[in-house]
């Protein structure tokens, strides 16, 4: 058995890196053809030779040696591939691919693969990642559901994207973590969220003579994989109801701000449609024409503005000022939305650098929150809203504290002091703000109890673990990843590094000028956490490496084959490489001073066109410091992101506490499909075979 108590682990989160198998059977397809016949004929031999010694793989040799052409084997698998059926499918491509021909073969077909990936613009394949194709082929490497339900969402079809909130919460959790936009979801329909009491509070205060009720909403989230990562178009439809058809409101006294999506959503979403969905602009028209409250869209403005979590004061401002000042491009009317939106888009920006937007009454006066006035935020992920909401709550204490962790400060001379708003938020944006500003909650947030580091001080007493991410990253690698948790369980058990993004001196006034660096900050985090793996003092490091998902959000659309798009898949082949590299140098630290790895992504995006977050599996790969894992026993060849702190559970020696734990708080051994459970025997490492591992 693993030896309990000894084990070390490093965990590293490849943001945004998953994998498309639609696509890379495309591109494999497409190189196949441009092989020469004899290369075709050597891998089909090699292939035939190969599942005569894996029979369970299912496929016949033309098939496997198409397949061969993938530079990661794992990647082949059909999701919820039998255990065995998958087990042989790798073995027999690592068996064409270790055979001297077979190498020969493949290697004479890798330049090809590539040609075909770049003119697929594939980018995970166009991308030169020897760290990962070595890991991922030499060891356990098992695709990972990182979307819809075992994301924690409501089951939708298309599925609801992952994103970097719920899959962090899901890879520190022992069992499937639950996420706030289900839960609205389930009250919407069970009739719950029109009695809510903190919502019913706030609207009737808003709609009261002499009040007003304002609100703000993220313009996206009408299907699973069109947004729904930070707002759900169901929420706002039931808010609406709520407010005009049951509360009886005059949308005169009912103000809306519109934050434009083009992040979690098509590019142009706002006015344009794309996969039978977008155009929200058009679509919120209609949705406030049928109570007559058109004329109650008061601001429109870009995501990157309104909704920054980098805490830089030139967006916290605008977006302030825009509502309290009514301080934007002056418009009329949703036609003088669409002008301007499309003006903006004609000068290069998407929706969400859109600037801001003042929508005037009709005598062309801005509308404005005014002092004592209601407010109320229908976004439900938390990590967003925070600068904007500590702005309308004059909350200058919390914001330069913010700041100052990200390297920033706050001069506060645009802040407007006696707003005195009476705000509520659909979930817990902080403690802060409910615990020292009175914000209340509608869906209050429960922090996580299945929480691999709020049991940790029981687990593995004494030990002390380490978080890694750069400040974009921040609450990832911090407040979601310890259960929505704002701070550690206990004091002296955690050590917290957050490496500043780049930011304004660097050129980066927005997410979209990450472009200028599309490496990130991958370089200085695996420095930083290889020195850490020498010293040996922490039991666990885990680090987050940012650049796929955050130059992945600024991948063209498919059709998109101008210069500038060219450019952007450009920089995101060099946030692979980056990330590629990061993962090298940590990994051979961390195998020098005795800690197993785990590589893993919280969700995909940057295989797929786009700027979206996708609901494709990402991929879980565990490497031992010598010799190499055997996959644990289960139904499918398939796991689920909250299988991986069970097995850093394993690795560490900390299973039975666990295990203990959770049947104490529940009464009965831990089991069902929303509990997870280690991908890694139980048994001591394999020595490493000839020509890769299993």
């Amino acid at each position: 058995m693993i030896s309990k108590g000894s084990g070390r682990a490093l965990l590293i989160v490849l943001d945004g890196l998953g994998h498309n198998r639609h696509s890379g059977m495309a591109v494999a397809m497409a190189a196949w053809e441009t092989l020469s016949d004899s290369t075709r004929a050597v891998l089909v031999m090699q292939a035939g030779a190969a599942l005569k010694a894996h029979p369970s793989a299912r496929l016949d040799p033309d098939t496997l040696a198409r397949l061969s052409l993938f530079p990661v084997h794992a990647e082949t698998l059909e999701p919820e591939t039998p255990f065995g059926a998958a087990v042989d499918q790798i073995a027999a491509l690592r068996a064409v691919a270790s055979s001297h021909v077979g190498r020969k073969a493949l290697d004479s077909a890798s330049p090809l693969v590539r040609r075909a990936a770049a003119e697929a613009r594939y980018v995970p394949w166009m991308a030169k990642a020897p760290n990962f194709k070595l890991y991922r082929n030499s060891h356990l490497s098992m695709p990972t559901s990182a979307s819809g339900i075992w994301a924690g969402y409501e089951e939708t079809i298309p599925a609801v994207s992952g994103n970097s909130e719920t899959g962090h919460q899901q890879i520190a959790n022992f069992t499937l973590a639950p996420q706030t936009s289900r839960e609205i979801t389930e009250s919407i329909e069970n009739g719950r969220f029109f009695q809510n009491a903190a919502l019913l509070d706030a609207v009737r205060s808003g709609v009261a003579p002499g009040s007003t009720l304002n609100f703000c909403f993220l313009l996206s989230g009408t299907q699973g994989n069109d947004g729904r990562v930070h707002s759900a178009w169901n929420h706002l439809e039931a808010f609406l109801d709520l407010v005009f058809s049951r509360l009886k409101a005059d949308p005169v006294r009912v103000r809306m701000q519109a934050i434009l999506d083009g992040r979690d959503s098509a590019p142009h979403s706002s006015t344009q449609s794309s996969g039978g969905t977008g155009r929200y602009l058009q679509q919120l028209e209609a949705l406030l024409s049928k109570y007559n409250a058109q004329e109650s869209l008061c601001w429109v403005v870009g995501r990157s503005i309104a909704m920054d979590r980098d805490y830089q004061e030139h967006n916290t401002r605008s977006n302030h000022l825009l509502l309290t000042r009514g301080e934007g491009v002056h418009v009329f009317g949703f036609e003088g939305v669409q002008r301007a939106v499309a003006a903006a888009h004609k000068s290069g920006a998407g929706d969400t650098d859109v600037p801001p937007i003042t929508v005037t009454d009709r005598a062309g006066k801005p509308r404005t929150i005014g002092s004592g006035e209601v407010f109320v935020n229908l976004n439900f992920r938390p990590d967003r809203q925070r600068a904007a909401t500590a702005a309308l709550l004059g909350a200058r204490g919390f914001l330069s504290r913010e700041a100052g962790l990200r390297g920033r400060s706050y001069s506060f001379d645009w802040l407007k002091p006696d707003l005195n708003l009476k705000i509520s938020t659909f979930s817990e944006y902080h403690p802060d703000f409910e615990h020292k500003h009175g914000v209340s909650v509608v869906y209050p947030v429960r922090p996580h109890g299945d929480n691999i580091l709020a049991m940790w001080p029981d687990i593995v007493p004494g030990a002390k673990y380490l978080l890694v991410a750069e400040s974009v990253k921040s609450l990832h690698m911090g407040y979601f990843f310890r259960g929505r948790r704002a701070s550690p369980v206990a004091d002296g058990v955690e050590t917290r590094e957050i490496v500043p993004s780049y930011a304004e001196k660097d050129g980066v006034m927005s997410d979209s000028d990450f472009i200028l660096h599309p490496h990130m900050r991958s370089p200085e985090i695996a420095d930083f956490v290889s020195k850490q793996l020498a010293l040996k003092e922490k039991r666990l490091v885990c680090c987050n490496l940012a650049a796929p998902d955050m130059i992945g959000h600024l991948l063209p659309m498919e059709s998109d084959r101008s210069v500038e798009a060219k450019a952007k898949v450009t920089a995101a082949v060099k946030a692979y490489e980056a990330a590629d590299a990061a993962a090298g140098t940590m990994v051979r630290a961390a195998l020098a001073n005795g800690y197993s790895v785990i590589i893993t992504s919280d969700h995909g995006n940057i295989e797929d066109p786009g700027p979206a977050h996708s609901g494709n599996d990402v991929l879980t790969t565990v490497i031992a410091p010598a010799g190499v894992y055997a996959p644990y026993p289960r139904e499918s060849f398939q796991a689920r992101l909250f299988d991986i702190s069970w097995t850093v559970a394993r690795i560490i020696g900390a299973e039975d506490a666990v295990r203990g734990r959770l049947a104490l708080r529940t009464g009965t051994a831990p089991a069902g499909p929303f509990t997870g459970a280690p991908v890694i025997s139980a048994a001591l490492p394999k020595k490493h075979p000839k020509g890769g591992g299993t």
